[in-house]
């Protein structure tokens, strides 16, 4: 007869045997499978990186403004040869194109630039009737736009997975547009409830710190608290730019989006404006985005003049 007992207890050690030895096997393995799904790479594992941070990836649902525009009226585009009184502006982006490319500067340091170019469509929703503001026209003017961010990477491993190998350590506030040369921004500054404040003149050479390095931390605003920028702009135009923020969308948190219209608060006349706003921050927690973007007036108030576009834009933390 056999021992039930006896039995289990030989097939509990061969089979704790067999654990053991094959821990030990991969532990001792110089080399493991990498998953398909891996960059095999350092610089497609710094684009991967770089693609899935949330604090880059989320300029692009503030940027993309689509939806935004849903109470239009439906019946379809139309062209006007009036005067356009604009009730609703967004952009809606149609493709987008990105180019990565990076420099190793040392064994554990590099740097990369993501480059992304927008194409899409400026809706403007306007009315003939001003007194009541419903939409009855919608115009749809073409663009595109090259937006810019420069990227800081140190190396934290030495693994046979390199996106395992890096981390971002700093990213630089992004700046596109059209590239016009009659409106462009200069300068944005920002306030925080805490009283701390930034100044940003060089946006591709400002860099905020990702947790490492000792660059200036991201910007970090509790739920429902209000931050004022200030943004100065140069335009050869006479008339108030239109100057506008959008912000608070991220990964998930689409419905917080929202877009606000800067008052100019002074002018030279030789061409330097200053627009302040106040913003609130959403009441969801994680990554956001401004983005600021400035246009001549008759952008939106003349269905011939093309779309001219300057945009910066930097990321916040809502805790």
């Amino acid at each position: 007869m056999v021992n039930t007992k006896n039995l289990l207890l030989k097939i509990s050690t061969a089979v704790f045997v067999l654990f053991i030895a094959t821990f030990i096997g991969c532990n001792n393995s110089p080399t493991g499978p990498i998953d398909n799904s891996e960059p095999t790479t350092n610089n497609a594992a710094l684009e991967k990186i770089t693609l899935e941070d949330s604090a880059i990836a989320s300029f692009e649902p503030n940027y993309n403004e689509e939806g935004m525009m849903d109470l239009m009226n439906p019946l379809g585009l139309r062209e006007t040869t009036s005067e356009i009184f604009p009730v609703k502006v967004g952009r809606k982006i149609t493709s987008v194109t990105r180019t990565f490319t990076v420099t190793q500067l040392t064994d554990t340091t590099a740097e990369g630039s993501l480059v992304l170019v927008f194409t899409g469509n400026l809706l403007i929703g306007a009315t003939k009737d001003t007194s009541i503001k419903s939409i009855d026209t919608v115009i749809a003017k073409p663009f595109v736009t090259t937006v810019e961010r420069n990227i800081k990477f140190v190396k934290v491993a030495n693994t046979i997975y390199p996106r395992m190998n890096w981390r971002i350590s700093a990213s630089s506030v992004s700046k596109g547009g059209t590239n016009s040369v009659n409106i462009f921004i200069k300068s944005v500054i920002a306030y925080f409830p805490s009283g701390d404040s930034i100044s940003i003149t060089d946006p591709l050479n400002y860099y905020f710190s990702h947790g490492l390095g000792r660059m200036k931390h991201m910007p970090s605003i509790s739920t429902n608290q209000d931050v004022t920028l200030k943004v100065e702009v140069y335009s050869v135009y006479k008339t108030d730019d239109f100057v506008s923020l959008t912000y608070g969308a991220g990964f998930g948190m689409m419905k917080y989006r929202a877009k606000k219209k800067f008052v100019l608060v002074s002018d030279d006349g030789f061409g330097n404006k200053v627009y302040s706003l106040t913003y609130r921050a959403h009441p969801a927690i994680g990554h956001s985005h401004t983005v600021i973007d400035a246009m001549p007036a008759q952008v939106i108030t003349d269905d011939a003049a093309t779309v001219e576009s300057s945009a910066w834009g930097f990321p916040y933390i809502v805790k």
